[in-house]
């Protein structure tokens, strides 16, 4: 049975999200999202990563709720002069003051700047920038030596002794240099890893902030609003439905970034000429992840003067500004997108929540028996 879709009322930029979405792997709502990782690895440090934020993201929830319910007022304390207005961050001192201003008096007493207040304390309180910035550095460095430690294995690890790697790994770039000899190339990958990483949790708290934000000033007209003796719905309930959206915003980066750095930082540590095996068996593979599952490529130098797209992948590249969708729109019709628009085989992962990885191949070196390293690589894929 055919869907067929009219695409032609809306506008161009319309037309090309839609398509974009429609060839994208979009496993936001999909349980599979919470299944453990494919990669050994770093199975471990995504597990932990993601239950760090989300003990974080619940005591968000729980804290609103005991300000905006009245838990957290202090009766009869005393009411000290208004906090000034909204800095980008407050100081200790800063966030005692506002603390004490809001004890001092019952939600039902609040302005609705009060409110306001109230949810930057919380998301200052329980996700400090700072922390959050040591957070990420420490899941991309984890990640990105968990790429050296592959392509340093003659053999696939198993989750004990994975666990006990994770534990020795340096948290910071800068312990990773001087603890190992990181070449240029290696080092860059855990840099960007980081950076990146850090900009993704970043931005994920400044949702939280101005989700919340937006519920309390709803949930506030609403129950203002609403006609005498009709029941609305609960503020806790608006908030559960925030927070599963933010729960898997969370989990969307532990697995993209981890997965990033830990094939990029792989594919830093093999020596050019290097032939590697893509796997992408997982069960929300999208349709190209299942196209370029078993391709086996070439590791070549990033300033490699003839790259063939399709079979040599290098340090860096990656489907970031390229499209899933092979057609795009021109006016009022749709044509193919050109080759240099479209998704190709990467280094890394070809998308957010993409669980793909890289594994060693079976290679003839001078001397070896071709007929044999055929036969023994057709038999192990």
């Amino acid at each position: 049975m055919n869907l067929l879709v009219d695409l032609y009322p809306l506008s161009q930029a319309a037309t090309d999200d839609a398509l974009e979405y429609i060839y994208k792997s979009t496993h936001d709502h999909d349980a599979g999202i919470w299944q453990p990782h494919e990669s050994v690895l770093i199975r471990r440090l995504i597990e932990l990563f993601t239950q760090r934020g989300l003990d974080r993201l619940a005591h968000v929830k729980e804290q609103i709720l005991a300000w905006e319910t009245g838990a957290n007022h202090k009766a009869g304390a005393a009411h000290p002069v208004t906090p000034p207005g909204m800095m980008e961050r407050w100081s200790d001192a800063e966030l005692g003051l506002v603390r004490l201003y809001l004890e001092s008096l019952p939600p039902a007493q609040w302005s609705l700047d009060d409110h306001m207040m109230a949810v930057d304390y919380v998301v200052q309180r329980y996700l400090p920038a700072d922390v959050l910035k040591t957070e990420a550095e420490w899941l991309a460095t984890r990640a990105g030596m968990m790429g050296k430690v592959q392509a340093n294995m003659t053999a696939a690890a198993s989750p004990a002794a994975a666990d006990k790697i994770l534990a020795a790994l340096p948290s910071t770039v800068a312990q990773a240099a001087t603890q190992f000899s990181l070449g240029a190339q290696q080092k860059a990958v855990l840099e960007f890893a980081r950076v990146r990483t850090a900009e993704n949790v970043r931005a994920l708290t400044e949702t939280v902030r101005h989700r919340m934000r937006g519920v309390i000033v709803q949930h506030l007209q609403d129950e203002q609003t609403k006609a005498a003796g009709t029941p609305g719905q609960a503020l806790q309930s608006k908030l559960f439905d925030e927070f599963a959206t933010l729960n898997r915003d969370w989990r969307r980066i532990a697995v993209t970034e981890a997965g990033e750095a830990q094939t990029q930082g792989f594919i830093a540590s093999l020596e050019p000429g290097t032939k590697v095996k893509r796997v992408e068996v997982y069960a929300t593979a999208c349709g190209f992840c299942k196209k370029i599952d078993g391709v086996v490529a070439t590791v070549v130098s990033p300033d490699h003067p003839d790259k063939d797209p399709d079979t040599m992948i290098w340090v860096g590249k990656n489907n970031i500004g390229r499209s899933a969708s092979p057609m795009k729109r021109v006016g009022g019709v749709l044509v193919p997108r050109e080759r240099h628009e479209r998704y190709w085989l990467p280094a890394g992962l070809s998308h957010p929540h993409c669980r793909g990885r890289w594994v060693p191949v079976i290679e003839d070196h001078p001397g070896d028996d071709p007929e044999f390293g055929n036969w023994l690589r057709e038999i192990l894929a």
